[in-house]
């Protein structure tokens, strides 16, 4: 008996190329998260001479390596899931800024309501915005991906803040995630059914709710107001708690917390500190708050946590500048000067070589190739084997 051994020809390397082709497609299309992923980039609003820019600082280098003008008078931003677009609310363009996370070019705009100002996503569908239009007391829902406003409704006076409680939270609907909305004209919190874009509830919060966090894993929202409160609201109710700290004349930025240990981050720019407090339950005890302080010169008025819970980035609006923070040690790592009036801040990866779309179509088109190729292997080898058989047989 005799044995054909088939050796490798030009197309074994093509058929390995494609297998490290397709790899390739899968990595390009990135995995969401919350805040945009590995803390590679931090994203700086109000930055510039003027305080109408957009900076981007790279972590590793500890400086700023773009610089993007918007005008519009910015306010709040997020990212999109896969890191290629940042989402920033104009105030005085009535309109939602979309710059290019790769190429720091501005790529579109979103009219929205008047003077838009908080924005949130909601990582269930990967593409739908909420913005809060403070000027006509109500909330545009947007389709990221199509630029393109889905509805509008209406909440209460003057909203500001924005958050949405998720899966992990105890809504009472965990397939259909809640937006919690601070009307700071109102004196309450307004909640939305996000899936079904109708007002669920209205929560009296007294003193003029401005901002509102909710962790990923928690019970509670927490709502600053501009009375110098900061209080707490029951996810599964509805209910107004009670007011954790109070602190009558202080001004507080745009809150965060670290999704590791549900710590929350509140900067006050009156103080001259960030206010870290302890977890809060909707059934326990009120902890006593804060559970510590950090201090800074610059009046700070936004705070970023990375995901994983190493960094923390303050924004510090009186000075022009950016902290960065280890978290576990509570030390200042660098401090980094961004220009104008720095007032919110997102922490992000490096933005993908392509769009998710452009990834997933590649990634399409390499299977099909690879299939093609297998079976076209298959048929070689089928076919040496039926000639060796011959051969032997003559």
């Amino acid at each position: 008996m005799r044995y054909y051994l088939i050796r490798p020809r030009r197309w074994w390397w093509l058929l390995i190329a494609l297998v490290a082709g397709s790899i390739l497609a899968l990595l390009l299309a990135d995995h969401a998260h919350a805040d945009g992923g590995a803390p590679n980039l931090a994203y700086i609003v109000g930055a510039g001479s003027d305080g109408q820019s957009l900076a981007i600082i790279d972590i590793a280098q500890r400086k700023v390596t773009s610089t993007t003008h918007l005008g519009g008078d910015p306010a709040g931003i997020v990212l999109s899931l896969d890191n290629r677009f940042a989402y920033i609310t104009e105030r005085g363009q009535n309109q939602v800024a979309v710059v290019d996370a790769r190429t720091h070019q501005l790529a579109g705009q979103i009219a929205v309501g008047t003077a838009p100002q908080g924005i949130a996503i909601d990582v269930t569908t990967g593409a739908t915005l909420y913005v809060t239009n403070s000027g006509s007391n109500s909330v545009s829902v947007i389709d990221g991906t199509k630029r393109a406003v889905l509805a509008t409704i209406s909440v209460g006076q003057q909203p500001q803040g924005i958050s949405i409680a998720g899966v992990n939270t105890t809504i009472s609907n965990y397939l259909d995630p809640q937006v919690y909305v601070a009307d700071s004209g109102s004196d309450a919190v307004t909640v939305i059914a996000a899936h079904e874009r109708s007002v669920l509830a209205t929560i009296p919060v007294p003193g003029g709710p401005q901002n509102v966090v909710v962790p990923a894993v928690a019970s509670v929202a927490y709502v600053t107001t501009r009375s110098g409160d900061i209080d707490i609201i029951s996810l599964a109710d509805h209910r107004f708690i009670g007011t954790l700290v109070h602190r009558p004349g202080d001004t507080f930025g745009m809150m965060d917390y670290d999704a590791v240990t549900n710590q929350v981050y509140v900067p006050d720019l009156t103080a001259g500190q960030v206010l870290v407090l302890a977890p809060a339950s909707a059934t326990g005890p009120l902890p006593t708050e804060p559970a510590r302080t950090l201090s800074f010169t610059g009046s700070p008025a936004a705070v970023a946590i990375t995901f994983d819970g190493t960094l923390g980035f303050v924004a510090q609006q009186g000075s022009g500048q950016v902290s960065m923070l280890d978290v576990a040690q509570r030390q200042t790592l660098a401090t980094i000067a961004v220009g104008g009036a720095p007032h919110a801040v997102i922490t992000g990866s490096y933005p993908p070589l392509l769009d998710r779309r452009t990834a997933n179509v590649v990634g399409i088109v390499a299977v099909v190739v690879l299939f093609a190729a297998g079976v076209a292997f298959a048929a070689i080898v089928v076919r040496r084997a039926q000639k060796g058989q011959a051969g032997h047989a003559q």
